[in-house]
């Protein structure tokens, strides 16, 4: 399954699924939110409205479509798609609105997700240093979006520094600058993993698919997150674990 997935609890709490009626169309792996305005209950969360958001209920992620699936290649999952007309009730299997699966999320559940540059399929950017530094505390990569200071994350990932993470402290689209040195001098062409995202108290935003943690997003707004975990190893299978903020929930604020 593509997008999001459920993890797990903090509690060991076993996963609770409902099944629910869209209000619009609906992927598999996308996080769904309430929907007080449509004909259904659920549909797709949106972008960060404000730093924090203060918008999105959001209810849990869409893990499986019980009526007439399609699958998608975009999204790469099936796709339940919302109806307000009789001959497409009828034509459904089941008949009816279209339903799909809800794993419920709140303030403990574990969510596993990718970690895409805006949408599926899209790396987060890996860039070669052009300027690096024998103390460890700057380096220069081609221009990218600009990082965000204290809540982006570099990653060597060729190098004397391979498997180091590192807060970016200063944010720009070329010189990373960080608090904490790498622990080998950086050289020119070390390769390094630059996302907006960081372990522990995190601010995020999702890609315009709604199954991917956006990788570059300017986060002047965001969602409250914790991430458990932050891995940019293998390019194309970036992920990290995290649980959202309970601000953000519609069960368990």
């Amino acid at each position: 399954m593509a997008g999001f997935q459920w993890a797990g609890d903090l509690t060991g709490a076993a996963p609770v699924i409902r099944t629910m009626q869209v209000a619009a169309n609906c992927y598999v792996g996308q996080l769904l939110r309430e929907d007080a305005n449509a004909g259904g209950l659920v549909e797709p969360i949106a972008a960060a409205a404000a730093g924090p958001d203060t918008t999105s209920n959001i209810i849990g992620i869409c893990t499986g479509v019980v009526t007439s699936p399609t699958w998608d290649s975009t999204y790469l999952g099936d796709l339940a798609t919302y109806d307000t007309t009789q001959a497409t009730l009828v034509a459904n299997d089941p008949k009816g609105p279209a339903l799909v699966e809800v794993t419920l999320l709140t303030p403990t559940s574990l969510i596993k997700g990718p970690v895409c540059k805006d949408t599926l399929g899209t790396a987060p950017e890996r860039k070669a240093c052009t300027t690096g530094s024998s103390d460890g505390l700057t380096f220069v990569v081609a221009t990218i979006d600009t990082t965000v200071s204290n809540y982006s994350t570099a990653y060597c990932s060729k190098g004397a520094n391979r498997g180091q993470y590192r807060k970016i402290t200063t944010g720009a689209t070329t010189t990373q600058t960080v608090l904490v040195p790498f622990t080998y001098a950086i050289a020119t062409g070390d390769t390094f993993v630059i996302v907006n995202i960081r372990e522990g108290f995190a601010h995020i935003d999702f890609g315009t698919q709604f199954q991917s943690i956006d990788s570059s997003p300017a986060l002047t707004s965001y969602y409250y997150a914790y991430v458990h975990e932050l891995n940019l190893d293998l390019a194309g299978k970036e992920y990290a674990v995290f649980s959202l903020g309970s601000s953000h929930l519609a069960i368990g604020r």
